[in-house]
């Protein structure tokens, strides 16, 4: 679990809420904003219906020099108090380093780790705990560098067995089932011809999967 506080006066127009999609259910997101930046692009809004995670915002009641980010702070202090212990402040501005360096100084406030991001995505990143492991994991295997060349090959492939499967397909009884035996295929394809048979059973039935088997095995 983990709440993020998005500084969005100040990153609104620099993506940060870019990463909104790896938020979960156990998750708060809070959004503080004012009159100037009222609007949210839809992609990030959709990520944020998607993952159903807890969604607040708050808008400036007064204008006035950094009193966004004084509601910040004043949040991570109630988070802080009520048990949380995984915090992200999204927003380029170097003065949120005063927060962190106040939890790190407050006694008993090793149990609440605060850290300061550019967007959503790195600041999930930069979580260490346990709890967010598997989500770091995630992120971390999505931002790997491939190599390009070997990377247009197994999209050059994908894109040849989806053509030769719809070739073979086209005009047989199980056409309209192409989707669903392009994954089963591409899933399978260095599969020996019996393990192949035995999956075709299992995943379209005895009579299907064996009519489904005799064209795949043509093709893969």
């Amino acid at each position: 679990m983990a709440a993020v506080l998005v500084d969005y006066e100040n990153v609104w127009g620099a993506h940060g809420l870019k990463g909104a999609e790896y938020l979960d259910t156990e998750d708060i997101l809070y959004i503080f904003y004012s009159q100037c930046c009222g609007k949210i692009r839809a992609e990030y809004m959709d990520a944020i219906k998607q993952t159903e995670c807890d969604f607040r915002i708050y808008k400036l009641a007064n204008t006035g020099k950094n009193a966004l980010d004084f509601y910040i702070a004043s949040e991570c202090g109630v988070l802080s108090q009520s048990g949380e212990t995984q915090i992200v402040i999204v927003s380029n501005d170097k003065g949120f380093k005063a927060v962190t360096d106040f939890f790190q100084l407050k006694e008993g406030a090793g149990k609440t780790n605060v850290v300061i991001a550019s967007n959503i995505e790195n600041g999930l990143m930069a979580l260490n705990s346990a709890e967010n492991y598997a989500r770091r994991q995630e992120l971390q295997d999505r931002s790997r560098m491939l190599d390009i060349a070997v990377e247009h090959a197994r999209y050059t492939e994908r894109n040849s067995l989806k053509n030769r499967l719809n070739t073979a397909f086209l005009g047989t009884e199980y056409e309209h089932m192409i989707s669903r035996i392009f994954v089963y295929a591409e899933d399978n394809q260095n599969a020996a011809p019996r393990q192949l048979y035995t999956g075709s059973l299992h995943l379209f039935g005895r009579r299907n999967g064996t009519a489904i088997y005799q064209i795949l095995k043509t093709v893969v």
